[in-house]
């Protein structure tokens, strides 16, 4: 699906950078200019002020529109929600561990069964897994927020997981 929204917009850089965020928000179409996330209907402002540089309502009211205008993209923008809320951002008010895992090919399978696997086998429980999707990030990463923070020995196993580039510890 990717593809083919970047070859729909493809002579018009700012609307793709709207498509984008729409994706990375999770935002869905409900036709021209109508933008929501669930229930709640996002102003076309908010998402052109969002991003950098600043967008105009008026273009982002276009990119619903040519959406809408495309049944393929139409139907995966209408079905689009967001994943949920992330618990990297609270994780210290609860004292859990945030871990953040970058690979060197993200095509590569297995990476993220090999990090849950290790981090299980010690013991500690995982809270939220968030894996960034490879077609809209220039650097993906995988976040496991877990129960506890993770000692020193996982960290050095997890470093030594076949296509793991870097591991950072959140502190």
């Amino acid at each position: 699906m990717w593809k083919q929204i970047v070859e729909c917009f493809k002579d018009s850089p700012q609307r793709l950078k709207i498509a984008e965020t729409l994706i990375r928000h999770g935002f869905h179409i409900e036709g021209p200019g109508i933008v929501k996330c669930g229930n709640i209907r996002i102003p076309l402002k908010s998402i052109g002020d969002s991003l950098s540089p600043k967008v105009d309502r008026r273009t982002v009211r276009a990119t619903t529109e040519v959406i809408w205008e495309h049944p393929d993209l139409y139907e995966f923008f209408r079905l689009l929600r967001p994943a949920g809320s992330s618990l990297e951002k609270v994780s210290k008010i609860f004292g859990y561990g945030v871990v953040t895992i970058f690979v060197e090919s993200p095509e590569t399978p297995g990476i993220l069964s090999r990090v849950t696997a290790t981090i299980a086998g010690h013991g500690i429980t995982i809270r939220q897994v968030v894996a960034e999707d490879v077609a809209i990030y220039k650097e993906p990463c995988l976040k496991v927020i877990t129960e506890d923070p993770l000692p020193g020995s996982v960290i050095e196993i997890l470093t030594e997981i076949d296509g793991v580039s870097k591991v950072i510890i959140e502190k």
